[in-house]
């Protein structure tokens, strides 16, 4: 995560799919991410929903069958930092017997700019996120 010189933005992506979707293509992608150094996975969480429609956790390994990918790669990925709430907010989102994938991540894309700044005597003061929003909104009042 974090070090000294450099704290990457925290943000989070979730992913509804149908049952018989196949995960796998996309798993192995944010794999490679990790691998490259890009981004650190802090939280990963499958969530179904129930007959009442009631956020249900469901652990990836339930997936194996849809990928060949060996999802016990990912075991220990799951630390919880998703509330009862945003669990919540995510089953509202999802469609009869569909399951989502919600992953929280830092973005270590610049860690290695950012090492090479504080050598040169710069600190990280500030970084953050942009609403698609306000940027397609921005970008439309320039045309």
């Amino acid at each position: 995560m974090a070090d000294d010189t450099f704290a990457g933005p925290v943000d989070y992506l979730v992913f509804g799919f149908p049952p018989s979707a196949s995960i796998g293509e996309g798993l192995q992608a944010v794999l490679e991410r990790v691998d490259e150094g890009a981004v650190e996975i802090l939280d990963l969480e499958c969530v179904a929903v129930d007959t009442s429609g009631a956020p249900v956790p469901k652990d990836l390994s339930d997936l194996q069958g849809d990928t060949d990918l060996d999802l016990s790669v990912f075991d220990g990925a799951d630390s919880n930092l998703l509330d009862a709430d945003d669990l919540a907010a995510i089953a509202e989102s999802l469609e009869p017997g569909w399951f989502a994938l919600a992953i929280v991540y830092e973005d270590r894309s610049f860690a290695r700019a950012s090492r090479a700044w504080a050598k040169a005597g710069g600190r990280e003061l500030l970084s953050g996120g942009v609403d698609i929003e306000e940027l397609s909104h921005a970008l439309e009042r320039e045309d």
